[in-house]
C-alpha cells in the first residue's frame, strides 16, 4: 500500500484528530516538515492529546505523521467541545499543558566524579543554542571532554550522561540536523522530550 506522506487532508491548526499510530483524540497544534538524511519525509503533525478512546480525560503532548491521521466527524467534534463547556477546570489544564513534546536524543557517557558536574556544565554554556554533531564533536575536543566521553556504561541507570536533543523539523540551511540543550546528568531510561516554545526558531 503506498503511502502519501506530503498529503495534509485539509487537515489545519486547530482540528481535532485521531491516528491509526495513536491511541486517543488530539488538537493540532502545530504542523512541521519532517526531515531525514536531509530528504523531505512530509509533515509530522504536533497534537495535544484531550481524550483517550473512551472519551476519557488523558492530557499529554505527542507528535504524529500525518499520514497516520485524520480529522474527526463533526458530530465527535461537538461532543467533545460539549464535554469541554461541562468541565472547565479540565479545558483550563488542557489549554495549559506544557508544549513539551516527545523528542530525539543522542545519549552519551561521562567518566566524571558526580563532583565534576557543575564543573563540565559550565563548559557547555559555550555551546551556541543550536549546534551539528561536528560542531558539538569539536566543542568536545576544544574543551578537553572528548577523553572522558563513553558510548557504553556497565552500569548505565547509574552512570552520568551527556545528552543533546533534537527534532525531526531541526535542520541547517544545508540539510544537516541541529542539536540543542546539552544536559549532563542521568537520563538513561527516560522519555525525553523538548519545549517548543523555548525551541521554535524552525
Amino acid at each position: 500500500m503506498n503511502i502519501d506522506l506530503y498529503n495534509l487532508k485539509n487537515i489545519n491548526v486547530g482540528d481535532w484528530v485521531e491516528s491509526s499510530y495513536l491511541k486517543g483524540y488530539f488538537r493540532v497544534e502545530k504542523i512541521k516538515t519532517n526531515y531525514r538524511n536531509k530528504e523531505d519525509k512530509g509533515y509530522l503533525l504536533l497534537l495535544k492529546k484531550a481524550f483517550t478512546p473512551n472519551m476519557r480525560f488523558s492530557f499529554s503532548m505527542e507528535k504524529c505523521h500525518v499520514a497516520w491521521c485524520h480529522k474527526l466527524s463533526d458530530s465527535k467534534v461537538q461532543e467533545i467541545e460539549k464535554i469541554f463547556e461541562e468541565n472547565s477546570n479540565k479545558k483550563l489544564k488542557f489549554e495549559k499543558l506544557l508544549p513539551l513534546y516527545p523528542c530525539i536524543q543522542e545519549i552519551m557517557f561521562l567518566e566524571i566524579d558526580i563532583k565534576q558536574i557543575n564543573y563540565f556544565n559550565k563548559k557547555l554554556l559555550i555551546l551556541p543554542k543550536y549546534f551539528t554533531k561536528k560542531q558539538f564533536n569539536d566543542f568536545l575536543k576544544q574543551e578537553n571532554i572528548f577523553d572522558y566521553v563513553k558510548e557504553t556504561s556497565s552500569n548505565p541507570k547509574s552512570a552520568i550522561t551527556l545528552t543533546i536533543y533534537t527534532q525531526e523539523w531541526m535542520i541547517d540551511r544545508n540539510g544537516n540536523v541541529l542539536y540543542c540543550n546539552p544536559q549532563i546528568g542521568n537520563m538513561w531510561g527516560k522519555l525525553a522530550k523538548l519545549d517548543d516554545e523555548k525551541y521554535s526558531d524552525f
